[in-house]
């Protein structure tokens, strides 16, 4: 049960009110409204920080009342691209507080104030958004789109590690000046960007948060931009259309249905090695599936082409030397949902001319723009392509299209293994640290993180395509080497696979589990999480459905008896 309290302030001006009848007294008691304590607020003096509005609004369905603040850190001008930025960021402040400060995380390549769910306010929480230092709004251009901020250095930090830490700090002071009180308790949620932001957190800032939800991060996040080129290089070669722009139409490499067979032939190989066929593949790591099997020497419902593209995205990207640029992918029926299918290849929309597929929009931009240094470099080419540079941002010339109509196919498909993708550790006189310093979130120097007595949740979905469940493990298999083993690991770091889902959500999983709320009874209850409930939603074969998400190298294995879609049926035991 979260805990409710009255700011000091509030109680004093109550008293006064209560208590006096003078003039002079009642006015002093307006001085403790909520809605003139949060119009102070604007008057206080924080380094580099410009407030611009502090009002008290009235949100959600219950009608809370709460503190709005919105503020710009650091605003400067560019030296290289001319822009303005600044790290945006707008921090709530309900006036029935619980005590508690939360950071909800970011995605994509940040760039906006995202919204506050009017539950956290309702339940008593500050919350604090940012935009992580740049603007989708302002900092665009025909060049780049909403990826120009790769073109300024200190945005590019500020986008890595700075903005969000900086937030935090500004944050917490207007929290505790609010209240007039301390923070009880401080954590940080977050999925894909905003996951890797928690990563971050723990590993840069080990102080600053009591407990960190990071679900699918962007763990060193350019070297997964390098397998978004490589996996869509392989789609490539299997295409069968060309796009109206002449790029190879990488949705034409599988279609639907060849997905469903794929997902399928995966159950058939799998479904049974953790011991019970339900449709959800629980040991990814003993499945020995084979796409040849359904290649012309086998079943013959995919091409030698088709075959070939698999064995590629799944072995994971190599350079000519066979040395890995990232990890591969776990064989999962999840491969079959939308929410593989838009990432990987596409369409993200089938009214969007071009290719759509967000691994040549989003990370199509990214790439070369954020995470090579110098930005937007000449690739040397693949034998797909020759080298280029992108040009336009937005062929398509219409608004909010920036990324579309094979704005980056070019020069994803250039992308050399070999020369292209060593530019994410280079630097030069004008961008001196690198892409993997700035956005590197895979270190295992955890001893400050664990002596504050924080805690980690990290959750990865076994069928994500675009941030590998197996990357996340090895790095977790690495954290527990290096700090004393797995008992010693789990008593500050946690790390939970979901079976079939696609990145944050999606797929045929029990998706739907509360991370937030079991990271709380950890930190504030030394309730340490073996096991997560989560329930499959609708849109799944099996909505309604309830699984334990266990603590790896734990997985869910059934007890022999009772209803297979009750969780509580369902033991943790190691495999």
């Amino acid at each position: 049960m979260i805990r409710k309290r009255y700011p000091a302030w509030i109680l004093a001006g109550s008293v006064l009110l209560t208590g006096c009848n003078s003039d002079d007294s009642s006015d002093d008691a307006a001085a403790y409204t909520p809605a003139q304590r949060c119009e102070s607020l604007k008057d206080q003096a924080l380094d580099e920080t410009q407030l611009t509005s502090s009002t008290l609004e009235t949100t959600g369905d219950n009608g809370v009342q709460a503190c709005h603040v919105a503020g710009k850190i650091n605003e400067r001008t560019s030296p290289v691209d001319g822009q303005t930025y600044a790290i945006g960021f707008e921090l709530w402040l309900p006036v029935d507080w619980n005590g508690r400060f939360y950071y909800q995380g970011g995605g994509g390549t940040d760039g906006a104030i995202q919204s506050v769910d009017p539950a956290m306010l309702a339940d008593g929480w500050a919350v604090v958004v940012s935009d992580s230092g740049h603007s989708n709004d302002t900092n665009v251009s025909e060049l780049a789109g909403t990826n120009e901020f790769g073109l300024d250095p200190q945005a590019r930090l500020d986008y890595g590690y700075n903005g969000p830490a900086q937030a935090t700090l500004k944050a917490k002071a207007l929290t505790e000046s609010f209240y007039d009180d301390a923070i009880d308790y401080s954590y940080f949620q977050g999925c894909s960007e905003g996951g890797r932001e928690g990563l971050m957190f723990s590993q840069r800032y080990p102080t600053y948060f009591d407990g960190i939800v990071a679900g699918n991060p962007g763990m060193d996040l350019p070297k997964a931009a390098v397998a978004e080129a490589w996996d869509s290089q392989a789609f490539a070669e299997a295409a069968t259309q060309t796009t109206e722009f002449g790029n190879p139409d990488l949705a034409s490499a599988f279609s639907d249905d060849d997905l469903s067979t794929i997902g399928d032939a995966i159950l058939d190989a799998c479904d049974a090695d953790d011991g019970l066929v339900d449709g959800m593949v629980f040991d990814p790591q003993a499945c020995d599936f084979d796409p040849s099997a359904l290649g012309p020497g086998g079943t013959g419902d995919l091409t030698a082409v088709q075959v070939t593209a698999l064995q590629k995205v799944f072995g994971g990207a190599r350079n000519s030397l066979d040395e890995p640029l990232y990890a591969g992918w776990f064989w999962d029926p999840g491969v079959a949902a939308q929410g593989w299918r838009i990432w990987k290849t596409g369409p993200l929309s089938p009214d969007i001319p071009g290719n759509s597929g967000l691994n040549v929009t989003l990370g199509g931009g990214s790439l070369p723009f954020v995470f090579t240094t110098p930005p937007n470099s000449m690739t040397n080419g693949t034998a797909i392509t020759t080298g280029s540079q992108v040009e336009d941002a937005n062929p398509l010339d219409q608004p909010g299209m920036s990324g579309y109509g094979g704005a980056f196919v070019q020069w994803i498909l250039g992308f050399n293994m070999d020369t292209d993708a060593p530019k994410i550790y280079a630097t030069d006189d004008t961008y001196t640290e690198a892409a993997m310093t700035f956005m590197g979130t895979s270190s295992t120097d955890y001893a400050g993180f664990r002596d504050h007595g924080s805690k980690l949740l990290v959750y990865t979905g076994q069928a994500d395509p675009v941030f590998s469940s197996k990357y996340h493990l090895q790095w977790y298999n690495n954290l527990v080497s290096a700090n004393g083993g797995l008992a010693a690991t789990q008593s500050f770091a946690r790390i939970f696979v979901v079976p079939g889902m696609n990145h944050c959500g999606g797929g045929p999983s029990t998706s739907q589990f509360d991370s937030l709320d079991a990271l709380q009874q950890w930190v504030e209850k030394d309730r340490a999480p073996e096991r997560i409930t989560a329930t499959a939603p609708e849109g799944t074969p099996w909505p309604g459905r309830t699984r334990p998400l266990c603590a790896y190298p734990q997985q869910a294995h059934y007890t022999g008896s009772g209803d297979i879609e009750d969780a509580s049926n369902f033991e943790c035991r190691t495999p």
